[in-house]
């Protein structure tokens, strides 16, 4: 694995005089309090940038061909996401740049799966492309379960051996992307261990998914090879996994909140180079007002964790967990020039950003444009439902006519991407089981939709509160079929229709009519709009899905992840409702009588 990513060595020859000052600096930062993540110190001085690269720290004389004023602030390497999927922001990776530059994030570690298991390596390497025209720069954690749950669910794709050694071999990538307890024990396992031995053998670490496990199993995981995790729920298991040598990510995303219960306990610990940040999946609108990396230094700042020690998890720890902090993450000789500019460090106020060695951001203002990138006709075109579909294939039967039944049900926790297993007494009539409004309890639905397949998964779901119409997404982790909740079925087969119409996307049905769309025809997960417009649609289809009666925060975030088969207790695909923690498809109906 290039750890210096070096074009030449007439490059390497010419950084090295600009930091003799043999050869003029591009660029010097005077007057700055440079913030070292290496030693936790803060110390004056200024940074010579040649090109993309810084070339040292001089409190002497200097030559450069430009001088920025520092004016006495914090210069702070930028900060970094250990882990997110880009999809889950909505939007291109350019509109994406645009977003989190102001926010001082200048390089992000994404595993794509999202886009993987639509579109496959022909889609990964189109992301990269795009992703390669962004201001932010793009690490590629690569995707190691496409599909997430073999036998439980239907795909648009599968990355298997030979697809993740083309990936594995990309220079940008860091890593084996992140894989579970049922992956590396299950009965498939020989599949997963070859992929990361492979991994291994290339340089690149793997990342783990260890959602609710017991510390046996922890023990298992980390010999296993598996050394992150980002489903770390409170102190406790964060401790428990930093005892074993395992990095905990502290995720903070729009609806995974788990910061606040993990940093009490971390701020104890007098090492934390394995604490690292991360976002997981965070809509633009939480974004654009609460902030992304930056929220979360500066909530465990509040937390009363140290700004330096912070600033380090969402830096240098970053780099050094994936091996590759000679090239980012640090103010430093030869590492890149992102570097972030900020009043406050406790506050953690942004005022400029560098990226690779340009001033890209000032004072609340972009200094530069990006051209609307174009989509290949492939990637647009990727919602194929059944012809044969109709709508009362979207709502459960039950074995009798009438009468009762007693039903499973998928009780959504907010702010969490768990799923509890509740159960509740349904009537029937003519043979199809009712929704109960009164309690909550709406059916829910997963169709096919990468190869208009007639394949329809079934339950009922209690927690997004419709007294009417339906509310439907093309994004559904991971295997990102169509899921849609309704009051019945008419309005659900209406809100089917309306995302075949459109693409994809997120929408809003009341009598069979469009309330409201965000549209994501890339892949049936992204965008075309800017981060403005994409924030402006999903504002109005959260007003839209609350009229109809949802009390969620955030109902279309929570409605993409309740159909994850991998996090306990429920999971809904296609092929059924899964029991996560068994990893099998179990019959929605209990009893009836």
């Amino acid at each position: 694995m290039r750890k210096y990513f070096i074009e030449s060595a007439n490059k390497l020859i010419e950084l090295g005089e600009a930091a003799l000052g043999l050869r003029r600096s591009t660029l010097a930062i005077t007057n700055a309090n440079i913030v070292n993540v290496y030693t936790g110190t803060i110390n004056e001085g200024t940074i010579l940038i040649y090109k993309d690269r810084v070339a040292g720290i001089v409190n002497g004389s200097f030559k450069a061909e430009k001088v920025f004023d520092g004016k006495g602030k914090y210069a702070i390497p930028g900060l970094m996401d250990a882990h997110m999927h880009i999809e889950s922001t909505m939007l291109l990776p350019t509109e994406l740049s645009k977003l989190l530059i102001p926010h001082g994030v200048t390089s992000i570690f994404a595993d794509p799966h999202e886009i993987a298991n639509v579109l496959g390596i022909r889609g990964v390497k189109l992301l990269l492309e795009l992703a390669s025209k962004s201001l932010i720069r793009v690490f590629i954690e690569v995707p190691s379960r496409v599909p997430t749950a073999p036998r439980l669910e239907d795909t648009g794709s599968l990355l298997g051996i030979d697809e993740t050694l083309d990936l594995l071999s990309l220079d940008n990538s860091v890593s084996l992307g992140e894989l579970n307890y049922q992956n590396v024990l299950g009965e498939n396992k020989a599949f997963y261990l070859e992929k990361i031995l492979l991994a291994d053998s290339l340089g690149k670490i793997v990342n783990g998914h260890m959602a609710g496990v017991s510390p046996e199993t922890l023990n298992a995981l980390g010999s296993l090879g598996l050394l992150d995790d980002h489903e770390t729920l409170n102190g406790a298991e964060a401790v428990e996994r930093l005892k074993r040598g395992i990095a905990v990510m502290v995720r903070e995303g729009s609806t995974e909140r788990n910061l606040k219960d993990i940093i009490k306990d971390i701020i104890k610990i007098p090492d934390k180079r394995k604490v690292l940040m991360c976002t997981d999946d965070k809509h633009p609108k939480d974004i654009l007002y609460e902030g992304h990396i930056d929220y979360n230094v500066r909530k465990a700042i509040e937390l009363g964790m140290d700004p330096i020690e912070a600033i380090q998890t969402a830096t240098i720890n970053i780099a050094q967990h994936f091996g590759i902090d000679s090239y980012v993450g640090a103010i430093a000789p030869l590492r890149k020039a992102d570097i972030v500019l900020i009043d406050s460090l406790e506050k953690l106020s942004i005022s400029h950003v560098f990226f690779d060695g340009k001033h890209v951001f000032m004072d609340g203002k972009l200094l530069v444009e990006l051209p609307k990138p174009k989509i290949p006709e492939w990637a647009l075109k990727t919602i194929k439902i059944s012809r044969e579909l109709r709508s009362e294939d979207l709502v459960l039967k039950a074995p009798i006519s009438e009468g009762s039944v007693k039903v499973r049900v998928m009780g959504v926790v907010e702010d969490q991407i768990v799923v509890k297993e509740l159960s509740y007494w349904l009537s029937v009539k003519d043979g199809f089981i009712l929704p109960d409004l009164e309690n909550d309890v709406l059916h829910i639905a997963v169709v096919e939709r990468h190869r208009g397949l007639k394949s329809v998964g079934k339950a009922f779901v209690k927690g997004f509160g419709l007294k009417k119409g339906a509310i439907a997404s093309s994004v559904a982790h991971d295997h990102h079929n169509i899921v849609v909740v309704g009051v019945n079925a008419e309005e659900m087969y209406a809100a089917v229709k309306y995302l075949e119409k459109y693409g994809g996307g997120f929408v809003v049905v009341e009598n069979r009519s469009l309330r409201a769309i965000v549209d994501l025809p890339f892949a049936g997960l992204l965008s075309l709009d800017t981060a403005e417009e994409v924030i402006d649609k999903l504002e109005r289809a959260n007003v839209e899905a609350k009229r109809l009666g949802c009390k969620l925060k955030s109902p279309f975030m929570q409605l993409e992840f309740i159909t994850l088969p991998t996090v306990p207790e429920l999971g809904l695909t296609n092929r059924g409702l899964v029991d996560s923690r068994n990893y099998k498809i179990i019959d929605p109906i209990i009893e009836y009588k």
